[in-house]
């Protein structure tokens, strides 16, 4: 397939090629490494003495004394009797211990020196007796039926190691967002989509104590992405079920670990790592499932450095999630998102704070940049026309949903010029006709 030379800035094409060999071969050092799980151990009375249909509730927290009191008084008021919360404090500097005092004997609260997230959701878990174990992280709150139907969901499937709801997004006075909370996945579909990138909080599963003994706890090691990789241990060994409803709060702020792209790409390449074990080569040599994940994490990174102003380095993990997964250039969620990408988790899609004409000059500049590389594998550059009409469709999507009519018409007019069938397609056909009106 023949490579254009026209359109974008020469400059950039140098420079990002220049990074993509020094990114590509630091991560190639990454991912050959041989690295195991590290937990903590469980004590064989741990997996014995329980109490049944008992509720452990594990509060980590970390300078967390503004939100925390939203998380406690969410599970003091769940309509779900049989609880206990363990709130562990991992060696907070602010006035946690202060606001723990007016709980009084309702609450078990361990203070100890920081292990990071897992450490302190792992050192709570131990200190649960219950035989569901429901994590919530002390920035989140949930709705007062939470624990009732989560609790439902495993009794009435036994074959069901876990369980997840859906949440919606809140800002940090606890105000919903625009932004449509996630959708939950179906039970036996789970490991699959986590492959994919899948998202979903900590907060919002409730998993059975026998799961954990199973499968180990979080792992130490990990500092961002822990619940990603405990929850593909769980769901290659067991059935993880959704309820649809949003009966989770997530709150988005400015402290929220997933806003460093850097780091998140740190931990989620040694996820990987420690899930699959080391791999080396092209990534067409790759295991399907290891493709798809690296293509995950490397999306993720791309987003992150895009949203942060870094359009060299995002560019660089777009083409690289590209080339581990082509199929990624017919993902209209993708481009949609990329679409949104001046804006915060929570945020993206809203009409007040979208900059459209700026991310999308931004995407097709990216776009630009990988078709037009000179090693580009075959595999991608044939996608070429799919990868654009698509990001074209998701941004005439974007600008009706955001009220930019005219937008809309040209984006979807350059979709229909590189995938001349949707032309037929009767969903195409309502959007147009519906940015006419």
């Amino acid at each position: 397939m023949k490579r254009e030379t026209k359109g974008g800035i020469p400059g950039n094409h140098t420079k990002t090629e220049a990074k993509r060999l020094a990114i590509t071969k630091e991560i190639a050092q990454q991912i050959r490494k041989t690295v195991p799980n590290r937990f903590d151990a469980i004590p064989e009375e741990w997996v014995t003495d329980f109490v049944p249909n008992l509720i452990s509730v594990v509060i980590p927290t970390y300078n967390h004394e503004r939100f925390l009191v939203d998380a406690l008084d969410s599970v003091l008021s769940q309509s779900y009797p049989y609880i206990e919360i363990i709130v562990v404090d991992d060696g907070s500097t602010d006035n946690t211990p202060a606001v723990m005092t007016r709980y009084g004997n309702r609450v078990r609260y361990i203070r100890q020196e920081n292990r990071g997230l897992s450490g302190a959701r792992n050192t709570g878990i131990l200190a649960s007796q219950g035989e569901y174990i429901a994590l919530l992280d002390a920035d989140d709150f949930w709705e007062n039926n939470y624990l009732r139907e989560v609790h439902a969901a495993l009794v009435a499937d036994s074959g069901l190691g876990a369980v997840h709801t859906g949440m919606r997004f809140v800002d940090a006075e606890g105000n919903p967002q625009a932004q449509p909370g996630t959708a939950t996945v179906p039970a036996d579909q789970m490991y699959d989509r986590l492959l994919d990138g899948e998202f979903f909080a900590p907060s919002a599963v409730l998993v059975r104590r026998a799961v954990l003994a199973a499968v180990g706890l979080f792992d130490l090691d990990l500092r961002a992405s822990e619940d990603w990789e405990i929850w593909l241990r769980v769901s290659r060994a067991y059935r993880f079920g959704g309820i649809a409803k949003p009966l989770l709060n997530y709150r988005v702020h400015g402290s929220n670990m997933s806003g460093n792209p850097e780091q998140m790409l740190r931990y989620q390449l040694l996820t990987l790592v420690k899930h699959f074990g080391p791999v080396s080569g092209e990534p067409a040599t790759w295991p399907t499932p290891y493709r798809r994940a690296f293509a995950a994490v490397a999306y993720f990174a791309a987003q992150g450095f895009f949203y942060r102003g870094a359009a060299t380095e995002g560019t660089v993990f777009l083409r690289l999630a590209m080339e581990a997964n082509p199929d990624l250039t017919t993902s209209l969620d993708i481009f949609y998102e990329l679409g949104c990408v001046n804006q915060p988790l929570g945020r993206r899609g809203d009409p007040t704070t979208l900059n459209l004409p700026q991310n999308a000059a931004l995407l097709r500049e990216s776009l630009s940049t990988i078709f037009q590389a000179r090693d580009l594998p075959d595999a991608l550059l044939a996608k070429k026309q799919c990868a654009y009409a698509h990001a074209y469709r998701a941004l005439g999507t974007l600008a009706y949903n955001s009220g930019q009519r005219r937008a809309a018409r040209a984006y979807l007019w350059q979709a229909a010029r590189h995938h001349k069938s949707w032309l037929s397609e009767p969903s195409f056909i309502k959007l147009a006709i519906k940015s006419l009106l």
